[in-house]
């Protein structure tokens, strides 16, 4: 499952943290960027079908609207912060056509980490800092021209599904309304994104009937139908296609 963060797709100043111990996390993307260190272990990173191994002091700043996950190879304990644009709007304007070809920089001051999740760190001294890593990030790397509205366009893509996904709705439809031939968007989907527009539908139509099956006592032709299928047989298939499971099985096992 590809996944938009809206959320994360402001420009308001909004600073969010976590640590994790063997992080894992599909492929998404958002309008902000995001920062990763890892204190110990290894973690798969991929950024743009690009595949980056972190270990103990190194880092990463993924850019705005670049396609991400992370995989945990052995027991990684890393931090994350992910920071709107407004922070370092200097750099973005910089940057936001481009790509890091080397993305990976070594940390070696972890106080700055420790400051940045502190509250009583000013707003002021957050920029700095978050200027501080860019500024080791970008005397790491070299950066190339990037198709930022090819991009754009997979947020809007993924962000019409979310919120169309109970409609009958089409690749056609969005093609309109992003101004692009639908071929064409048929051809990037599947080269970058390697599936297919009804894919990437489905696949966010079963991860809500999960959450519907999990969350509620709704019938599973209730779901069906609330998840944008006009046939049970349909759904089920899909929901098994892409679970291994029933609904039914997969509501029994997770109760």
């Amino acid at each position: 499952m590809i996944l938009y963060e809206k959320n994360r797709s402001s420009i308001k100043e909004s600073l969010y943290h976590q640590n994790d111990i063997d992080l894992c996390f599909g492929v998404h993307l958002h309008n902000s960027f995001e920062f990763i260190y890892v204190y110990s272990g290894i973690l798969e990173v991929t950024i743009d079908q690009q595949v980056y191994t972190l270990t103990r002091g190194n880092a990463t700043i993924i850019l705005p609207n670049q396609l991400h996950s992370y995989k945990s190879i052995d027991k990684a304990y890393s931090y994350l912060c992910v920071f709107s644009n407004s922070y370092i709007y200097e750099y973005y304007e910089k940057i936001k056509n481009k790509y890091a070809i080397d993305p990976i920089f070594c940390l070696n001051d972890k106080e700055i980490i420790e400051n940045l999740q502190n509250n009583n760190t000013s707003h002021y001294l957050i920029k700095s800092y978050l200027y501080y890593l860019i500024d080791l990030f970008d005397r790491n790397t070299s950066y190339d021209i990037r198709n930022i509205k090819l991009y754009d366009n997979f947020s809007k893509i993924l962000s019409y599904i979310e919120n169309n996904y109970n409609q009958n709705i089409s690749l056609k439809d969005i093609s309109k309304e992003v101004g692009y031939d639908y071929h064409y968007l048929t051809n990037q989907i599947q080269k970058v994104l390697h599936t297919t527009f009804r894919s990437l539908l489905n696949e966010y139509r079963i991860q809500h009937a999960q959450n519907l099956l999990l969350t509620t006592s709704m019938q599973i032709t209730a779901i069906a139908t609330d998840c944008g299928y006009d046939s049970l047989c349909s759904f089920n298939r899909n929901f098994k296609e892409i679970t291994t499971v029933s609904p039914k099985e997969y509501r029994k096992n997770h109760f």
